[in-house]
Parts: structure tokens; sequence; C-alpha cells
């Protein structure tokens, strides 16, 4: 905790900026999104190792800050903005040195926290295109375990921690898609993860099946739905696929 308010501390004696600034600052984190904050991150990146400690040091300085941003230093329920723009400026460095070492797993996982904290401060387009990449990790991976020539029980513990990923990455989307009244693309993701959770133990099965009910509460969405069968087309959630 001394550690998050030291440097909570130093970042704002760096920038400079009044306290009244700062609020204004948070009180339009909604109204507009907050600019990338990769436009120096070769010149950040390049003072690291590329190795996989660096990248996984920096993830759990993310989650940190995240958490205290969160809930606050004091655990008192007040929502920091300025460490969630720190913890996202942390997950970056890991998402760019992941990158460059070809940790694909690791990769999709951490694009999937990026999405998730770009979509607490309301970058929403930015949150969409960083589940959309991680998915798009996740189903190559899938494929390369399945035609995996390695043994038939190191097969099944990737292909699990894969679907497990996966699993999540759609529910944290389909919840985006919600928040935004998208209800028949957040019912298509929640269908997925169900299902991709039914395949691998279902850890999200009953929050999935929750949020289905609320999208099928909504007219447009169901209207969709059915139509797709009416016309005799065969709707491609009912795979578990990706």
């Amino acid at each position: 905790l001394g550690v998050v308010q030291s440097m909570k501390t130093s970042s704002t004696s760096d920038s400079g900026t009044s306290t009244s600034a700062q609020k204004q600052q948070q009180s339009h984190h909604y109204a507009s999104p907050h600019p990338m904050l990769s436009n120096s991150m070769a010149t950040i990146i390049a003072q690291y190792p590329l190795h996989p400690c660096i990248a996984q040091t920096l993830l759990l300085r993310c989650r940190v800050l995240a958490d205290c941003g969160l809930y606050g230093l004091d655990f008192n329920g007040d929502t920091d903005f300025s460490l969630l723009l720190q913890a996202i400026r942390n997950v970056e460095m890991a998402v760019a040195i992941l990158r460059k070492i070809d940790q694909e797993f690791d990769l999709a996982t951490s694009l999937v926290l990026l999405g998730t904290l770009r979509t607490l401060l309301g970058h929403f387009d930015e949150a969409d295109r960083a589940y959309k990449e991680a998915l798009s990790l996740f189903k190559v991976l899938r494929l390369a375990a399945k035609y995996d020539q390695e043994s038939a029980a190191i097969c099944e513990i990737s292909m699990r921690r894969i679907n497990e990923g996966a699993a999540d990455a759609f529910y944290r989307r389909g919840k985006l898609y919600q928040s935004r009244r998208m209800h028949e693309e957040a019912f298509q993701c929640y269908h997925k993860s169900l299902t991709l959770s039914k395949c691998n133990g279902a850890k999200r099965r009953d929050g999935c099946v929750r949020r289905v009910v609320r999208c099928m509460k909504n007219r447009s969405a169901i209207e969709s739905i059915v139509s797709s069968y009416i016309d005799g087309s065969q709707c491609s959630i009912a795979y578990c696929d990706i």
C-alpha cells in the first residue's frame, strides 16, 4: 500500500497539475476517451530486458494499481482514475514486451486485462479492439493445440487453458456490449462463453446463464436469433468454436 501511495505521489508531483485540474480531468473520463498512452512506448520498452519475468512483473504492478484504483487506497470504495490510467500504462508495456518475445497465450490474457481496464474508463472502442485481438490469438492457439503432436494429456491441459481464456474474453466482451445496449452482440458473446465453459468445466457458467437470460428479454435480440433459424441458417454460436 505504501508503494502504491508513493507511486501516486511521485506521479502527481511529476505532472505538476493541481488538485482541481485532476478532479476536472477525472470528471471527463467518460465524456471523451483518454488518448492511448503508447506514443513513447517503444522508448520505454527499450529500457527493459525482453524477458517474460519483466512482463509478468508489469502485469502484477498493473493489478495492484487497478485494485487500489477501483476500491481506493483505504478500500473506501472511491474510484481513483489516475491509478487506473497508471495500470493501463503498465499493461500496455507488458503487451509490448510479450509481442516481441512471442508469448501468445500471455499476450492474449494481457489484452483481455487491457480491455477490462479500458471498459472501466469508458474507452469502449479501444476495449473492443483489445478483446478482438485476444480472441484472434486464442483461436490460433486453439488450432495449434488441436494439431499438436505431443501427448494427449498435455494437449488436453493446453486446450483447457485456452478455452478458459477465450470464455473469459467472450464473457467480458459480452458485458461491454450489454453496457452499450448491443443486446444481440452481447447474447452471442455470452452464448459462446457458456459453450466454452461447458467444454471446460463451467467456471463462468452461472454468470453466463444469468446474462444470457437478460439479453433474451430484449426484443430485438430474440427476434434476430429466431429469424436466423426461420431462414434456415444455423447460428454459428451453437458450436464450441471461437
